[in-house]
């Protein structure tokens, strides 16, 4: 058995409850909302992107904080609406790491829909490295937006 599958077995799926599941998909709607402005050059398929799968990394996850898993032609795995348009089976992040660390999961979340505008062969080259930073200046904007979203939702 290969380490892959035995971290597999080993490492069980993170669903994350209702609240963090929620938290991560507004984070996500949140960031893919700036996308267009902040990247103004790029081909931002926003249509496309609000189809990418979100998830939590499996558990421990040591450092690493998110991974955008490219779409392959694998039959095994489930397709998504647009997936020929986003080119990505899913995006994860840490759970953990999402809740200590709200400004940096926003920018994970950034980082990764950025994976999945430039594609595959882009990794974090210098157009990665050129756009990245952009989501920075906008970070207080969104965490804001994010506090009034959860003071409505428990109010």
């Amino acid at each position: 058995m290969s380490s892959r599958s035995r971290n597999r077995i080993d490492r069980p799926r993170i669903i994350g409850s209702i609240s963090e599941r929620l938290l991560l998909h507004q984070i996500a709607q949140e960031v893919l909302d700036k996308m267009e402005k902040l990247h103004p050059e790029l081909s931002v398929d926003t249509e496309a992107l609000q189809h990418i799968r979100l998830g939590f990394l499996r558990e421990p996850c040591s450092n690493l904080l998110g991974c955008c898993s490219y779409s392959d032609n694998n039959r095994s795995r489930p397709r998504t609406e647009y997936t020929e348009r986003h080119r990505v089976h899913r995006i994860l992040i840490s759970r953990k790491h999402m809740k200590e660390d709200l400004n940096d999961a926003i920018v994970t979340m950034h980082h990764e829909f950025l994976h999945a505008i430039l594609g595959s062969k882009e990794g974090h080259g210098a157009t990665f490295q050129k756009h990245e930073p952009r989501i920075k200046p906008e970070i207080v904007e969104i965490v804001n937006s994010l506090d009034k979203i959860a003071k409505r939702r428990f109010s």
